[in-house]
């Protein structure tokens, strides 16, 4: 592999030294950049959770009160319909000590009206009718839902303050009036819910505002009440219930423009409730960490360069004679010249590494002409026995198709001696006794009879045989009708369902391809009817574009197929491993499934000749 650096070692060394420092100082600056960048948003996501940790506590909080105020109805004896106040009272009285410090302004009951019948404790300021805030009474009798009202303030007094309300209902689930408290904003109840302890030590600002940006609750107290710097910004996302993390210039009450913050906004989930959650802190504060983080990766890779610098320089004065004497004789190595010895190369591990060269050198000389030796040698054998296993293989499948050729030849020969010699002489002697059977006295007809009888049955075994034997349906009709033929007249006499399946394009296959896919299959058929003690078989038979699949399978006893090739003596076994031997001499494979108690599944599957392939079918 070539350097992508040109020039000679001193040229490259130079380089190294003057140009990979500064790219590894570019490396550490990116790498810092990432890690910052990484760090500012994993501080902004921290930030954002615990706005949203806020919030959700806010809402919690808030949620459980209107449900208390929901809840003054199911006391004993409230009824805000009938003429006694006695039971609200004290139900109001019971709901004020649970809503203690949040609603410390007091609870408040009212008719359907909007009319103020009690207060918890009792105020004249509270008496009267209370404006709910916009709408009034209405949104809660239309829609049932509690509601905290937008920051308004009270008649007479004047104060800012926030009203939480929630319907009273009846036992029919009749809307009959209202329970309720007031909060008051500029207490410290609310802000307590936000921080617990002291908010100065927090080192960030929160910050409660309603969809109006309206400041409800803020660890800078002095902001109380005012609008805030976002409040447009806080109301769309109030109104939209998304939360944001943004940076933003502060701008103080007097109008002027202070630092950059950062800014983390979740507003709360549930409608009932349109505020929202800030936390705000200084930008130079909320991500000095990240910053001091990036200075001491800078500071790191200025010193590391100016180590390696240094390092490098210094090392590479020793290294670069020594390696180009080195690299001489290298080139001489691998022209093929290993008769020059390394020269001496000074002292030191260089000097070692010479003396490792040449002894590597001398090494090699001698592997080489052992090698050259040891590879004609090996080419030699590697030859003998290829042609040795062409020979043996060649000559296997000459014997085994001898074998098989000569096996279907006597049955051949055997069938055509049963038909010419046995069978004629049969229906000879048939004809010859039934002339006899006219002229002989009557006595002698039983016996003539019987005599007929069983000449006729010799005569159907010896074409059973002959079938058998060599099946002329299958030279005349082709594989499928002969595997047809050959399963009905084997399974069915013994009671058992033979279902024959032909699929694709049925085409006539070699005569040696169908007398050996006959024999397979004739073989798989008589092991079932032999071992199976099955009650149905199927036979399939699928004739695809360039193959050819046949599959027996049956819902006998089975068999474990381990077992049966252990066992060397077993005629079933033999049959087996002669079926393979029939489907591997065609170039196809034989699969066979069985389980004890699980029947038993054989597929062949067989390539078809080209000239078959394109045949058109019969």
């Amino acid at each position: 592999m070539r350097s992508l650096i040109p020039g000679g070692l001193r040229l490259r060394v130079a380089l190294l030294i003057g140009v990979l420092p500064l790219a590894l100082l570019g490396v550490l600056w990116l790498f810092s950049s990432l890690a910052v960048q990484e760090s500012i948003e994993r501080t902004l996501q921290e930030r954002l959770v615990l706005a949203q940790a806020t919030a959700d506590h806010l809402e919690y909080t808030l949620t459980q009160h209107l449900n208390r105020f929901q809840d003054i109805a199911f006391y004993p004896g409230v009824d805000l319909e009938d003429a006694t106040l006695e039971p609200e009272q004290k139900a109001l009285h019971e709901t004020y000590f649970q809503s203690l410090p949040l609603f410390r302004e007091g609870l408040f009951l009212t008719d359907v009206q909007g009319r103020v019948l009690w207060t918890e404790p009792y105020t004249t300021s509270l008496m009267g009718t209370i404006p709910f805030g916009e709408g009034g009474m209405s949104p809660l009798l239309e829609t049932g839902v509690p509601r905290i009202s937008d920051l308004f303030s009270l008649p007479g007094s004047g104060k800012a303050v926030l009203i939480a309300i929630a319907p009273v209902k009846s036992r029919e689930g009749k809307i009959v009036g209202a329970a309720g408290g007031v909060l008051d904003p500029t207490g410290t109840e609310l802000l307590s819910l936000l921080q617990p302890g002291e908010p100065s030590t927090a080192g960030y600002t929160l910050e409660v505002v309603d969809s109006r940006g309206m400041l409800l609750a803020s660890t800078r107290r002095q902001n109380l009440l005012t609008s805030s710097d976002q409040a447009e910004v806080l109301g769309d996302l109030i109104r939209d219930r998304r939360t944001a993390v943004s940076r933003y210039r502060h701008i103080h009450p007097s109008g002027e423009t202070g630092q950059t913050e950062v800014m983390a906004f979740a507003p709360l989930r549930s409608t009932l409730i349109p505020w929202g959650v800030s936390v705000i802190q200084p930008e130079a504060e909320a991500l000095a960490p990240a910053r001091r983080l990036q200075q001491r990766f800078l500071l790191s890779g200025i010193l590391l360069v100016a180590l390696a610098v240094a390092l490098g320089w210094g090392t590479a004065q020793g290294i670069v004679r020594p390696v180009n004497a080195l690299m001489r004789q290298a080139r001489r190595i691998a022209g093929g010249d290993l008769s020059q010895p390394v020269p001496p190369l000074g002292g030191g591990e260089v000097a070692e590494l010479g003396q490792a060269f040449e002894g590597m050198r001398q090494k090699l000389a001698q592997s080489w002409e052992k090698s050259q030796r040891w590879s004609q040698e090996l080419e030699e054998k590697v030859q003998e026995r290829t042609r040795d296993l062409e020979a043996a293989r060649k000559l296997r499948e000459e014997l085994l198709h001898k074998l098989i050729t000569a096996q279907e030849e006597e049955r051949k020969r055997i069938a055509r001696e049963l038909h010419d010699e046995t069978s004629q002489a049969l229906a000879a002697l048939a004809v010859d006794i039934d002339m006899l059977s006219q002229a002989p006295p009557a006595s002698l007809q039983p016996r003539l009879g019987a005599m007929k009888g069983l000449v006729v049955r010799t005569l159907d075994g010896v074409h059973q045989m002959i079938f058998a034997l060599r099946p002329s349906i299958l030279d005349d009709l082709g594989l499928f009708p002969a595997l047809r033929w050959y399963a009905e007249s084997r399974l069915e006499p013994l009671g058992v369902k033979v279902q024959l399946i032909a699929a694709g394009r049925e085409r006539r296959l070699p005569p040696s391809m169908e007398i050996a896919l006959f024999r397979v299959v004739q073989e798989a058929i008589t092991n079932t009817a032999r071992h199976a003690r099955a009650e149905n078989v199927m036979v399939a038979v699928e004739f695809g574009d360039g193959t050819l699949m046949i599959e027996v399978e049956d819902d006998g006893v089975g068999f474990d197929p381990e077992a049966l090739a252990r066992s060397a003596d077993s005629a079933q076994g033999l049959g087996l491993s002669g079926m393979r031997e029939r489907v591997s001499l065609l170039g196809g494979t034989l699969s066979l499934w069985s389980e004890p108690g699980s029947g038993t599944r054989i597929l062949v599957e067989v390539p078809l000749p080209q000239e078959v392939a394109d045949a058109p079918s019969d």
